[in-house]
């Protein structure tokens, strides 16, 4: 493109960029009463926003005939495919923003810009047609690829709190079409789940990658999770999927109680200690403070030794040759480590009290480790 400074419309442009924030807002609000597809909760307001700002700025420098970067058109073809928005959707949604853009640049221009405005359509719609060929390419290609998911757009609409309970019944019956005796089990962790009568759906919410598991019954969802051996917590199941979101609470909580040590699928509510200290480690670092810094005088390997000691002896019901069979150690020695723990933190085992506070106080540190607190 030529650039023609003397014909350039510099006070509307510099309008328009001032403005931009509320411009993106405005177009991302139109985009978002016109698609049902974004009313479905697949794209997010805030993700949606961003996109729009992106592309507005682009379109910008096109007025200004400056170069302008398609960066921001791919990478919305390669997200909306990713959620499983359709390609039609994707399209419709330029030509809106598009629409939408160019209404505001009319409505912005004054007098002086009038005779411009020829040539700021043709840029407008040169733009917008070239963002759209390179979001449909972007878009293609993630679909070439089969990293596209159909069923993320329902998957996240169905996992959102604020979804109406006609909108998430309906969700519920699409997504499990004929399956009405289903039982569900929502899931966060990086995992693949392979299982005959078992179907999946997976989206990423934030850091967390998500997947609902639905079975034919609950015998088939147990054989599934089973099987896993990647790190993933894991709701309780459910035969209603309006429980979904709160599920989706759960598997998040469950996952936060996975040590660095642990493998498998960790069920919300199977340990019921390390709920209540993953809700609120901040706090229970607290309370703990006093054990968990006896603890920390001591060498790293050295105090995992004492900690994993402990944990066994509480897991074997208090039995020391148990303990010194697992971890094939002399009884003494199990002993000798359970002592001085005793004198590390004042605390006594054959107190009840004090062996139920040591318990807590050593899941916490086993919890601080795995969020990388020191």
């Amino acid at each position: 493109m030529s650039q023609d400074t003397h014909s350039e419309p510099s006070r509307l442009l510099r309008e328009l960029r001032a403005d931009s924030d509320a411009i993106s807002e405005l177009v991302t609000a139109r985009i978002g009463n016109d698609d049902q597809d974004y009313d479905d909760a697949a794209l997010g307001h805030h993700e949606l926003l961003t996109l729009v700002a992106d592309s507005c700025a682009a379109w910008l420098d096109a007025l200004a005939e400056s170069p302008y970067s398609l960066e921001p058109a791919r990478r919305a073809g390669r997200l909306k495919a990713e959620r499983g928005i359709p390609l039609e959707s994707l399209l419709h949604a330029f030509r809106v923003a598009g629409l939408a853009f160019w209404e505001v640049i009319v409505e912005r221009a004054g007098p002086d810009d009038r005779a411009a405005l020829p040539r700021l359509s043709t840029l407008v719609w040169a733009t917008v047609d070239d963002y759209s060929v390179a979001a449909a390419e972007a878009y293609r290609r993630v679909v070439a690829t089969g990293t596209a998911q159909p069923d993320q757009g329902l998957l996240r609409a169905l996992l959102d709190p604020g979804l109406p309970p006609a909108q998430r019944a309906e969700l519920g019956a699409r997504m499990l079409r004929s399956r009405t005796r289903a039982t569900s089990v929502v899931l966060v962790g990086d995992i693949h789940l392979v299982a005959t009568g078992v179907t999946t759906a997976h989206t990423l919410l934030g850091e967390d990658r998500v997947t609902l598991a639905v079975a034919v019954s609950p015998a088939a969802l147990d054989r599934a999770l089973g099987a896993v051996s990647a790190r993933a917590g894991a709701s309780r199941p459910f035969t209603d999927l309006r429980f979904a979101p709160a599920a989706l609470d759960q598997a998040r909580l469950a996952f936060r109680c996975l040590s660095p040590a642990d493998t498998g699928i960790h069920t919300y509510a199977c340990a019921p200690e390390r709920a209540l200290i993953a809700a609120d480690p901040a706090l229970a670092a607290d309370v703990f403070a006093d054990v968990l810094a006896a603890f920390d005088r001591l060498p790293p390997d050295e105090a995992d030794l004492l900690v994993h000691t402990a944990l066994a002896w509480y897991e074997l019901a208090g039995s020391t040759s148990a303990v010194g069979r697992r971890l094939h150690l002399h009884r003494n020695t199990v002993l000798h480590r359970l002592k001085r723990i005793e004198r590390l933190t004042g605390a006594a085992f054959a107190v009840p009290a004090d062996a139920a506070r040591l318990y807590l106080a050593l899941h916490t540190r086993l919890l601080r480790s795995a969020d990388g607190s020191s």
